[in-house]
């Protein structure tokens, strides 16, 4: 009988080329390994033999893949996810559960929602038991299409291809001030009421519908000084202790608000309306767990939508 796996590589050859790639160094791919880095040299050799095709170019005291290196640690990501994920629905099994979605929020981490959600989505489908992936959301599209989460929910307007969204509720995008700032009693900001003060961002890059694409550009204006902090959760804080303002979900955050020590502003006259949707790979089916829980939480928020900016 043929051997399950590969009769060239085996998993600990898959493990090696994944800590390869995410480790910065060979000592901390043999560390994570839980081998020496001369083990993990004569792994790699091992690997290669076996194959008749060279992984890894040095470059100065690290390794570069190449293009079979390439192709060969994309298909073990994929592996190991696969075994990870059917591990924990083997183990979830014994309760019941026949399938483990997991879930992403875009960006924010916003999970404010999930315990009166998941008492009601554990009721109507107890077989599906929901996992929460924090790792996906910076790269949330990128985490989707390597398997690493199988639905997220983010207000990104403009989608890659082989991308199935479906709409959940409206939100807007929000000046964010502190307590007793200039602008904390004004009804609506324009761009010009950002030029006094640091910008605070999780991100640099322009992306459609959001602020540069629907302020700045629109009113040929910019913050003199825009700061990329990276976490949402250290630009609230940042904001209450008064190191400058953002722009930033109001669903997302709003309970930041509830502390009163953060003030939401609609920005510009008519508001900067965004659409959260559930987002998942396309081509999975209306059966698929992934697809049963989008249409869980599109009749979830509607019966429950999220609080507006006068709330």
């Amino acid at each position: 009988m043929d051997s399950i796996m590969s009769r060239y590589l085996s998993l600990r050859h898959f493990e090696m080329l994944v800590s390869v790639a995410r480790c910065s160094s060979m000592a901390d791919a043999a560390r994570s390994l839980l081998i020496t880095p001369s083990a993990l040299t004569h792994r790699i050799r091992e690997a290669e033999r076996r194959l008749g095709v060279q992984l890894y170019e040095k470059q100065g005291r690290n390794l570069r893949p190449t293009q079979a290196g390439r192709i060969l640690t994309q298909t073990a990501e994929r592996i190991l996810e696969d075994i990870e994920q059917s591990e924990r629905v083997a183990i979830s099994s014994s309760e019941g559960i026949r399938h483990v979605v997991r879930l992403s929020v875009a960006v924010y981490a916003a999970f404010h929602w999930l315990p009166n959600f998941l008492p009601w989505f554990r009721k109507t489908h107890p077989g599906i038991e929901i996992e929460i992936e924090t790792e996906g959301a910076q790269s949330p599209f990128d985490a989707l299409f390597k398997g690493r989460i199988d639905l997220v929910i983010s207000p990104d307007s403009v989608l890659p291809g082989q991308l199935d969204a479906v709409d959940l509720f409206e939100d807007e995008l929000v000046a964010v001030v502190p307590l007793g700032h200039a602008l904390a009693k004004r009804k609506y900001v324009n761009g010009n009421d950002f030029l006094n003060d640091p910008f605070l961002t999780y991100s640099l890059v322009r992306q459609p519908g959001y602020e540069a694409d629907r302020i700045w550009t629109p009113e040929n204006v910019l913050p003199p000084r825009e700061e990329n902090i990276g976490s949402v959760e250290a630009i609230c804080e940042l904001v209450k202790a008064g190191f400058g303002i953002s722009i930033l979900s109001h669903w997302a955050i709003h309970p930041q608000f509830q502390s009163g020590k953060l003030v939401p502003v609609r920005a510009t006259q008519d508001g900067l309306g965004i659409t959260w949707r559930a987002i998942t790979k396309s081509g999975s089916g209306s059966d698929a767990s992934e697809a049963i829980l989008s249409k869980a939480l599109v009749d979830w928020f509607h019966n429950n939508p999220p609080y507006g900016i006068s709330a």
